[in-house]
């Protein structure tokens, strides 16, 4: 069945990461890392289908003519020692499409979300053929144009990136499945979400095929959602049985809603639906339910008459005394017992009349604690503690482009001074050794002169050692 999956990640090389590393094992071949001399191998992999490789027009073409040039280009524009070289995600694909809808599918969404966007795009796909056919994707983080990489585009990290391009992703995905004449379908979203979504159409809707749909939704998510597991823990026997018990709950689910649907949609009478139980209890005449809020419980008998229990016990619906136009069924002893959802009343509720006296007992209190206490009588700011921490923070520091965070103007003049062109260093800048004992100039001509020696340090005396024999 097809499923949603899709999650993005960043290659980084404080974790130890490499794009070339990426590239190759995606791409399942050998590719050498220039900058770190470092070959990475995975050419006895044989799951890859397909490869290629998406691009901008304005792309020079040595760059994009493989993976190894790429991801080599892309490792040496990047300077920093600990940067970001480039984004990759998993992504599942659905079984019921043909291979060539596949490949499709991916490349039209990649083209659309991101190389139009002036990224590059690897993609890989895997076990198309098999039970879980996936692609793998690794873009750039810089825009590329006809010069080469530009710098790095920090609006592609928005978090809110990632909802749309999630978002993207089913959409084109419904799109191809409706395409190829399957009824499955994918969500971006969770679980709890769609199971909300439901309830809320299903309790507005006034359609009987539509409710009967969204209720046969609202069954179908009302489940745990599946826990991911790492690839690494996935031979383990007790993460098979918890998949496999998971997956059991997912198909038995997809069965009450498939009987939930054949329920709803052939009942052409006036019903009334209790969402949280989804019962449904038929009347041939519509009657009035009226669940009283502050009464003890009250049932009607087989003759009409009231009987109230003087214990503490839940309110149940109460009815209108049967009468010639509307007649009651009273359920038999072995029928099942029928839920029916209360409907507001027309009922004004009378609010309690207000004095005031409390609250103008409470000025009067107020004003009297700003007489007598000095703290009290403390003015407000008239700016708020967040527009002040901005002005301080516009005023005193600068946004560094490079860095991504914000630095000091006094730092920032000084760097960009520092790296202008004409830069030359002010004497307060310059560094020196720490100033040495001066000699006596003496002219080169002067015979008569004498030298003298130090008497304040005491190794200053050379020291004639013996040397050393060979003996032997």
């Amino acid at each position: 069945m097809a499923i949603f999956h899709l999650e993005f990640k960043i290659v980084k090389r404080s974790e130890g990461m490499s794009s070339c590393r990426k590239a190759a094992y995606h791409a399942r071949c050998r590719i050498t890392d220039v900058r770190t001399g470092n070959t990475y191998d995975f050419s006895h992999r044989t799951d890859l289908f397909h490869h290629q490789i998406l691009s901008p027009d304005s792309t020079p073409s040595y760059i994009v003519e493989s993976s190894t040039t790429l991801w080599n280009e892309v490792e040496r524009v990047e300077r920093q020692k600990d940067g970001q070289t480039a984004r990759y995600f998993d992504i599942a694909i659905p079984c019921e499409l043909s291979n060539e809808d596949k490949i499709k599918l991916v490349a039209e969404y990649c083209q659309k979300n991101f190389v139009d966007k002036e990224m590059i795009a690897d993609i890989a796909f895997h076990d198309l053929n098999g039970e879980n056919p996936h692609a793998h994707v690794l873009l750039t983080l810089k825009p590329i144009t006809a010069d080469g990489f530009g710098k790095k585009e920090r609006s592609w990290n928005d978090k809110k990136n990632v909802i749309l391009w999630r978002e993207s992703w089913s959409v084109i995905a419904n799109r191809y499945l409706t395409a190829a004449g399957s009824n499955e379908r994918i969500d971006h979203r969770s679980i709890d979400a769609q199971h909300a979504e439901a309830l809320e159409n299903a309790a507005i809707t006034l359609d009987a095929e539509e409710k009967a749909l969204w209720l046969a939704k609202a069954t179908l998510t009302s489940r745990p959602p599946m826990q991911r597991v790492h690839r690494a823990k996935w031979n383990s026997k007790s993460v098979q049985d918890k998949r496999a018990a998971e997956q059991a709950v997912r198909d038995e689910m997809k069965q009450e809603a498939q009987a939930t649907y054949n329920t709803f949609k052939d009942l052409d009478l006036q019903i009334v639906v209790d969402l949280r139980s989804f019962t449904v209890s038929d009347m041939p005449e519509p009657v009035e339910i009226v669940l009283p809020e502050m009464q003890p419980r009250t049932e009607f008998s087989e003759t009409g008459s009231q009987s109230a229990s003087s214990e503490e016990q839940h309110p149940v619906l109460v009815a209108p005394a049967p009468h010639t136009r509307t007649k009651l069924k009273t359920p038999s002893s072995t029928a099942r017992t029928i839920k029916r959802a209360p409907v507001k009343s027309n009922r004004k509720q009378v609010k309690p009349r207000q004095s005031g006296l409390f609250k103008r007992f409470t000025l009067l209190v107020v004003e009297y604690i700003r007489e007598k206490f000095v703290w009290a009588k403390k003015k407000p700011a008239l700016v708020s503690v967040d527009a002040d921490h901005d002005k301080r923070i516009t005023e005193n520091y600068v946004f560094d482009e490079v860095q991504g965070i914000y630095v000091s103007r006094v730092e920032h003049e000084r760097r960009t001074r520092f790296n202008s062109d004409t830069y030359s260093p002010t004497p307060d800048e310059i560094r020196r050794f720490p100033s040495r004992a001066t000699k006596d100039e003496v002219p080169d001509a002067d015979f008569n002169h004498t030298p003298t020696l130090r008497t304040d340090n005491k190794n200053a005396l050379p020291k004639l050692k013996p040397s050393r024999f060979d003996r032997g």
